[in-house]
């Protein structure tokens, strides 16, 4: 059986080979256009919200399945660094904190260097306002050899 949503934006299969099944997730074309930069408004605040709920619990909440998807579609997005812009370093700290102990604890979340953690360290590093100890608390808290700074080749 094979299933195809004509909206050019929504593509899934399943076909069945010698007992076998095999399945595509979805695909949003829109995610790769350069255009589409920004942080849907509602996703930052429901990561805001998590954050700061996560602080408060010293980060040991559980996200739904519901919560772990919708961040999860943005997790490689590239518009972290312009939304972290406006918002002050105690959110940016929460939700790199967020991000980075989400991404050991969600396979979902595995961004590597297209990690959130990389655009917002990128703008408390602009603004000479990295806590003395966010990187090394990164380091501890982490397997992705790219936190927090990216990739070094981005940068060359």
């Amino acid at each position: 059986m094979i299933g195809m949503q004509t909206d050019c934006g929504s593509f899934a299969t399943t076909e069945h080979f010698t007992g076998k099944t095999m399945s595509v997730d979805t695909f949003d074309p829109s995610q790769f256009n350069a255009q589409n930069k920004s942080i849907d408004a509602a996703t930052l605040a429901l990561a805001l919200e998590l954050a700061a709920a996560g602080a408060k619990e010293n980060f040991a909440i559980e996200l739904t399945a519901e919560q772990i998807a919708t961040l999860a579609r943005l997790m490689q997005h590239s518009g972290w660094q312009d939304a972290g812009t406006d918002l002050d370093d105690a959110a940016i700290v929460g939700l790199i904190r967020l991000f980075t102990l989400g991404e050991m604890r969600y396979p979902e979340w595995k961004a590597e260097a297209k990690s959130p953690v990389v655009g917002l360290m990128r703008v408390l590093k602009k603004r000479k306002t990295v806590p003395a100890d966010l990187v090394s608390w990164i380091k501890a808290n982490t397997s992705n050899r790219f936190l927090p700074h990216g990739d070094l080749m981005d940068l060359l």
